[in-house]
């Protein structure tokens, strides 16, 4: 998708709604999302301003987000009825309330939660093998 600024950005509905790809039985995706040192370098490094920057601005959209999740949530059980392949069931919205978090009230902690899944996703091996492998076939 491409904003009215030209700035290109891309929303995977079956990552966030928990469909994630397999291969053979095997789950290929075990990150929380998709971040690999690649993209942090991108930014900097992990060490970097623009990767803390990331960060803060990440954990912040978390939040709003979270905010809103009653709101979202049910725009996304009265889309249900469309018929997307991720978005099938109550059970799809089930998860990204799960993902949400809602239980947690002190904004700082589902911050500091984030920031973990965060770290998650730039260590989870199983990531980089498939972006390598993504890469070599699709480069």
């Amino acid at each position: 998708m491409v904003t009215r600024a030209g700035h290109l950005f891309h929303i995977d509905f079956g990552h966030f709604l928990g469909h994630f790809k397999q291969k053979f039985g095997i789950k290929r995706e075990r990150a929380p999302f998709v971040l690999t040192p690649a993209m942090a370098a991108a930014m900097g490094g992990v060490k970097s301003e623009g990767f803390a920057d990331f960060v803060r601005k990440s954990c912040r959209a978390f939040n709003i987000l979270r905010e809103n999740g009653n709101l979202l949530l049910n725009l996304f059980v009265q889309m249900v009825p469309a018929g997307m392949p991720e978005l099938r069931s109550a059970l799809d919205v089930a998860y990204l309330q799960g993902q949400l978090n809602l239980d947690i009230a002190e904004l700082g902690e589902a911050e500091k939660l984030f920031e973990r899944e965060i770290r998650a996703s730039l260590s989870t091996t199983s990531r980089q093998i498939d972006d390598t492998i993504h890469l070599w076939v699709h480069g």
